[in-house]
């Protein structure tokens, strides 16, 4: 129903003879929910396009959550997809498979605004899709609250504000703070299952509803292609059985596919950018094996779980990530409303469950799972926000029961929030700039003309970005390891490029001998590399520096802890782990750098350097590393890697290698001090061998 016509009312229940209401069986078999509100109290009000019960009080919870994700999100580049998908918006290109068209283009109309800073624009348009969730999660919890037999009564005017205050834990908060496609879904698949759930347990007969709920979707799979899926999914048992019932037309079905079907137009958008050359066009689909080649998502090696003890496992970390951080708290409030006002068939507890269960099992599946990585944060936010409704009812519930019962019970929800991990007034991403800032000072002091080889997200995301669209050192060679596996990487690179030498793509050695024929092709260039180990993949010798590592044959006799290390700890004290991923990303890049120095010879600078990766925690000592040899012999060694996995990294597993190397070069004591401390953040697992340092370089 749009706000042009005229509202549903409530159905006015017959008066029994002592003049109070009472129910028929016909009436109340007719309703899948409950309702609270009488003709007096019927929702006449909609807020983009939905049904709630104040205007006035869903669009202030909305702004009051908005301007706090405003405060609180990033002000730059992020780390994962945040830089490919700002690059792709500002250049209106083609991001990673599936497009995300709906992001590119919104975004693109964003960083365009006069005045405008590009990618503070693109981080508000996240914390506005997650504020605004806040309106369909609000309506559907009203739809839900109906009048029945089997139903309490419920105030209804406490929803929104609940559904607001839940928004700032940190699982609704953090995919709302930085440049994702995750929001944008999030907001337009719940917008969809509200017009839904109004339309069917109001039984409305038209055709609008229906088709505005495919739309939604068809939205929503513009923006993440799985969230749509899942409400779909979700909400489909109902609306056949609604059919079957002819308690809603039979063309229903038709309509809701119509409308998916027109609002997966904007994929029009990939094809219409198909073809350029001016801008990054990730897989540049212009032919029929292109096009194949994009859409099964060709440039990723996707693994999944090999056994179903390994899927049980990922539940238990799941399970034991969401009770630290309090999600299963309020997981179990929300079924607890659900409870209450879903009590026959509908879309209240089914609708939870089927969602909760189809994206954890989805995130389970993975076979690079690590409970910690932060795009789960953002499958999970439908759940979550589901939950928050549910949430919602309980406390409606409360308040209804005894006026004095809501101030407890909002005060459960704050203090949810509030200890959660990170707690609000500890959050510190939007003073986060440390992708931003490693990569543009990585690029600064390369070489003139150099070839800078790079292979994880967090270096060529935010690099590609900053040479591409703000200019940074454009006479060096990005090479993306990650993508030369790729035809349409190179033409795009040499179309930036062409005084580069011509090689021949088609050859031995996979993705590796491209690089070594490039390499071979270009030698007059100057050549830094990312890591140790990938240079080791190449075959290339390298030598410490500054932020990258040179590749080179002959090193110098004395290294020091490097500049990326010294940037890294101070950014980590600034920070602490306010910043989801950033703390882990500290401690990953420096226990890189560290093995690095290791394997080039240097464990006095490499120590240094992984303890600059370990936050400052009381009771950690600064210790003496005089009794730690300058040099050794240089040796090949293999690279640190530990169970169970994480996203990124853990100081944790910086303080065991900090270990291994002081216990390989003779400090024995200082390396039990680093073991002691790794297990008292740990534990931790390692799952390599540690080569000791021959006697002879001691």
């Amino acid at each position: 129903m749009e706000p042009s016509e005229s509202p549903k009312q409530a159905p006015t229940l017959p008066r029994s003879a002592s003049g109070g209401r009472s129910y028929s069986p016909r009436e109340s078999a007719a309703s899948s929910t409950c309702w609270f509100r009488s003709r007096e109290e019927s929702v006449t009000e909609r807020l983009l396009g939905l049904p709630v019960h104040s205007r006035r009080v869903t669009g202030g919870a909305a702004a009051a959550l908005f301007v706090f994700y405003v405060l609180t999100m990033c002000r730059g580049l992020s780390m994962y997809d945040s830089p490919e998908l700002a690059l792709v918006a500002e250049q209106l290109g083609l991001g990673h498979p599936f497009g995300q068209p709906l992001h590119t283009i919104i975004g693109a109309m964003l960083t365009r605004l006069p005045g405008a800073d590009p990618l503070v624009a693109l981080n508000a348009l996240s914390a506005l899709a997650g504020a605004l969730t806040v309106i369909p999660a609000t309506s559907f919890a009203e739809t839900l609250v109906r009048p029945g037999p089997n139903c309490p009564a419920g105030d209804v005017r406490f929803i929104a504000p609940t559904v607001a205050l839940a928004g700032i834990h940190p699982a609704l908060w953090e995919p709302s703070t930085r440049i994702e496609v995750y929001p944008l879904a999030v907001f337009f698949a719940l917008w969809a299952a509200a017009r839904f759930a109004s339309a069917v347990l109001d039984q409305d007969q038209g055709s609008r509803s229906y088709f505005a709920t495919g739309l939604g979707l068809g939205i929503a799979a513009s923006a993440n292609v799985l969230c749509a899926f899942g409400v779909a999914l979700a909400i489909t048992p109902r609306l056949l059985m609604a059919t079957a019932r002819s308690e809603i037309p039979r063309r229903a079905l038709g309509l809701v596919i119509a409308g998916g079907l027109v609002g997966l137009v904007t994929y029009v958008y990939v094809f219409a950018v198909a073809g350029r050359e001016d801008v990054v066009v990730w897989g540049a689909p212009t032919n029929a094996a292109s096009i194949k080649h994009y859409f099964t998502a060709a440039d990723f090696n996707s693994k999944g779980v090999t056994s179903w003890s390994e899927w049980w496992g990922h539940l238990r970390e799941l399970l034991l990530w969401s009770l630290h951080n309090g999600l299963v708290a309020m997981l179990i409030a929300g079924f607890t409303g659900y409870a209450i006002y879903a009590r026959r068939r509908g879309l209240g507890r089914f609708f939870f469950n089927a969602t909760l269960i189809f994206f954890v099992a989805f995130i389970a599946r993975d076979g690079m799972f690590a409970p910690d990585i932060l795009d789960y944060a953002g499958y999970l936010a439908i759940p979550t926000w589901i939950a928050a409704s549910g949430v919602g009812l309980l406390v409606a519930y409360l308040a209804q029961r005894n006026r004095s019962l809501a101030t407890p019970a909002l005060a459960a929800v704050v203090l949810l929030v509030m200890i959660a991990p990170p707690a609000p007034y500890e959050r510190t991403r939007h003073r986060d700039s440390f992708t931003w800032d490693i990569a543009q000072e990585a690029l600064r002091a390369a070489p003139p003309h150099a070839i800078v080889i790079v292979e994880l997200d967090h270096w060529i995301g935010p690099m590609w970005y900053l040479q591409e669209q703000r200019g940074v050192r454009p006479d060096v060679i990005l090479l993306a390891h990650g993508l030369a596996s790729s035809e349409w990487f190179w033409r795009h690179l040499y179309r930036r490029h062409p005084q580069l030498e011509p090689i021949e793509l088609r050859g031995p050695g996979g993705r590796n001998g491209r690089v070594r024929r490039f390499l071979r092709a270009n030698k007059s260039r100057p050549v830094q590399i990312e890591r140790a180990a990938l240079a080791n993949r190449l075959g290339l010798p390298t030598c410490p520096s500054e932020w990258l590592l040179d590749v080179r044959a002959a090193c110098g006799e004395v290294a020091h802890e490097p500049s990326l290390a010294r940037y890294a700890s101070s950014a980590l004290a600034e920070l602490q782990q306010g910043s989801p991923g950033t703390d882990g990303l500290i401690a990953l890049v420096t226990l890189d750098r560290g093995h690095d120095l290791y394997s080039q010879g240097f464990p006095r600078a490499a120590i240094a350097t992984v303890l600059a990766g370990v936050p400052r925690i009381a009771g950690i000592e600064e210790v003496d590393l005089s009794s730690i040899p300058l040099r050794i012999q240089p040796s090949v060694r293999p690279a640190p890697s530990y169970e169970p996995r994480v996203a990124l990294g853990d100081a944790a597993r910086n303080l065991h290698y900090a270990s291994i190397i002081a216990r390989a070069t003779g400090a024995t004591s200082l390396g039990s001090y680093f073991a002691t401390w790794s297990e008292a953040l740990g534990p931790v697992q390692p799952k390599f061998a540690a080569l000791p340092a021959s006697p002879a370089n001691l």
